[in-house]
């Protein structure tokens, strides 16, 4: 991979999970998102996220239109990287409730298999920081880096917890005040 600044160094749980990850992935093709995206365009955007990723890039960027199925095409590569084992923890951030609700709503559909979590809900059973796929707004995962722990009163959200960090609406906030979040 390109070099690129780090921040902190990975946890040594972090760095296993990193190295078994790439130990033991399979390569991105024959990939099935029927069920959950079914125009082509969405399957193109896919395949084309899926190439970059196997060029070692780390950062893809998905612009589409209104209404053409953005959370779906998502939720189709996030199923399609996890089964062929290139992520295990994901990250879902919208800059809205609204938008964080939809898309929880949405992979609680087409994900069902996936222990899902929306830490803007006011459920305790919904705020799961331990699930596999978490949905937050900036904000909420701002304040949760440092103050989620597990059972043993370490931090859950270390550096290298999320494989894949997904950002609806990016273009409004990233690259402002929620900057520690990616970093």
């Amino acid at each position: 991979y390109p070099e690129r600044q780090i921040f902190t160094f990975f946890s040594k749980k972090d760095l296993q999970s990193l190295h078994y990850n790439r130990a033991h992935r399979q390569a991105l093709k024959d990939i099935d998102v029927s069920g959950i995206c079914e125009r082509y365009y969405q399957k193109e955007a896919i395949n084309a996220v899926c190439e970059h990723l196997t060029k070692c890039f780390r950062k893809s960027l998905l612009v589409m239109a209104t209404g053409s199925g953005k959370t779906r095409t998502i939720l189709g590569l996030v199923k399609t990287l996890a089964e062929k084992g290139w992520v295990k923890n994901i990250l879902f951030l919208a800059d809205r409730t609204s938008l964080v609700s939809q898309a929880y709503g949405s992979a609680k559909i087409f994900l069902d298999s996936f222990p899902l979590a929306n830490l803007c809900d006011r459920k305790a059973e919904e705020r799961n920081p331990n699930a596999r796929i978490i949905f937050s707004t900036y904000q909420t995962m701002h304040n949760m880096i440092d103050e989620a722990k597990d059972k043993d009163g370490k931090r859950i959200f270390t550096p290298g917890h999320f494989d894949l960090v997904i950002c609806d609406e990016a273009h409004r906030s990233i690259y402002n005040r929620y900057q520690d979040i990616f970093n």
